[in-house]
């Protein structure tokens, strides 16, 4: 209440009633606002504040004048500890955040904590949690434009991605595109926070010409995005994109981008993700050793920073080296791991896992490999992803066929191909 803030101020600077407003207010007009019965004008709300030696705004509404500031900071700072992985500084950072924006009216800032909170659950492997987080942080945000929506709208995408549902992940950012975009309101932060969470979900979809129009689009917001935040993640969306069209040089232009912008930030986790993107590049380049390098970095960071979630997918593309390399007692140890974390996850990284294992025993365990492909092929149709599901179907046929089974490695090569008419 102005009334309590103002007679609280008044009293502490052992000011009269009648001091404080002359000489333009009387005291009767002071005692009618103290007592609740009348809000001041602006013109008055300067008076008293200047007699008072207070902001305007603080008078107004009892925030600090620092307090936005200052809680933003604290915000980015809990975002830094989150990526080192100190969870409990984090948490503890972000809940006095949340409550002091909750009392002084910030929901904005409240939602970023609450993004924060959401980020940090997703990488330890709990994204139902996460998602809890991110659709608080959508709500905050109801009343406000639909660009404010952005960060939390794309949180909410990765983690139905996470959980095998891919196609809604789509359908919430392409949702939010759209709105966006009937207001008129051309933010290019938002746009591309937007079409960078489009690019990775069209790519895990199969829809690559509308990934690379995502992509594109990207490359027209670029030279207007300043946060180095959403420098890094268009940039590490986009190097998939370049991957998959086989465009090498390019991929790794854009990780260098993406690394030079989170050690700018000094976000570990982020610079972990940098390392197995870069790794996987390397590894579709036939450069192992340099792949081997890179992998190892990002499970060291990902180990560091108890990020389990891209831990697993550090584990599956190490795996698929040392199998490459022949390794493969290591890397069956490193998929075995991978499986154990990712639980009973629909996640169709968990697919990954149990097709990469069916490579390595395909060879010295052809009964344990054929359950493996199946089980990522159970994977891969409850979660709708296609190609995976195409790539796995003829792994089990080849698996068939050399034990001799042609009739149902026959079967096995056909339903793969059926499975990539969805995408025609």
């Amino acid at each position: 209440m102005i009334g309590t803030r103002l007679r609280r101020l008044r009293t502490s600077r052992r000011l009269t009633q009648r001091e404080l407003g002359a000489p333009r207010y009387t005291h009767a007009y002071v005692s009618t606002i103290e007592a609740g019965r009348r809000r001041p004008s602006r013109e008055a709300l300067e008076h008293f504040a200047s007699k008072l030696g207070v902001d305007v705004e603080e008078l107004a509404t009892g925030r600090p004048p620092d307090l936005a500031v200052r809680l933003r900071l604290e915000v980015h700072d809990a975002r830094i500890a989150a990526s080192e992985g100190r969870a409990d500084t984090a948490e503890s950072s972000l809940r006095k955040v949340i409550r002091d924006a909750k009392r002084f009216e910030l929901p904005r800032i409240e939602a970023a904590a609450e993004e924060v909170r959401g980020l940090q659950l997703e990488r330890a492997g709990r994204p139902e949690e996460a998602l809890d987080r991110f659709q608080r942080a959508e709500e905050l945000m109801r009343e406000e434009p639909p660009t404010a929506r952005a960060d939390a709208v794309d949180g909410k995408a990765r983690c139905f991605s996470a959980l095998g549902d891919v196609r809604y992940a789509v359908f919430l950012l392409e949702s939010l595109l759209d709105e966006i975009e009937r207001t008129g309101l051309r933010d290019p932060h938002a746009l591309a926070r937007v079409h960078a969470g489009l690019v990775y979900s069209y790519l895990d979809a199969g829809l690559f010409s509308k990934a690379a129009g995502s992509a594109a689009e990207l490359e027209r917001l670029a030279p207007r995005i300043e946060d180095p935040a959403r420098v890094a993640q268009m940039h590490m969306n986009v190097a998939r994109l370049y991957l998959a069209q086989g465009r090498i040089a390019d991929a790794e232009d854009s990780l260098r981008r993406a690394e030079d912008a989170y050690r700018q930030l000094g976000l570990l986790a982020e610079t972990g993700g940098v390392y197995l993107a870069r790794g996987f590049v390397l590894s579709r380049e036939g450069r192992l050793a340099d792949a081997r390098s890179q992998l190892e970095q990002a499970l060291e960071t990902f180990q560091r920073t108890a990020n389990e979630k891209d831990l697993t997918r550090a584990l599956n593309e190490l795996a698929r080296v040392e199998r490459l390399e022949g390794r493969l007692d290591r890397a069956r140890t490193l998929l075995e791991r991978s499986i154990a974390l990712l639980g009973t996850s629909d996640a169709p990284i968990l697919g990954w896992a149990h097709r990469e294992l069916g490579f390595v025993l395909s060879e010295t365990g052809p009964t344990s490999a054929e359950k493996h492909l199946r089980t990522a092929i159970d994977v891969f149709e409850r979660t709708e992803q296609p190609i995976d599901l195409a790539i796995s179907f003829r792994a089990l046929g080849d698996l068939l066929a050399t034990a001799g089974d042609h009739a149902a490695a026959s079967d096995a090569y056909r339903t793969g191909l059926l499975a990539l008419e969805r995408l025609v």
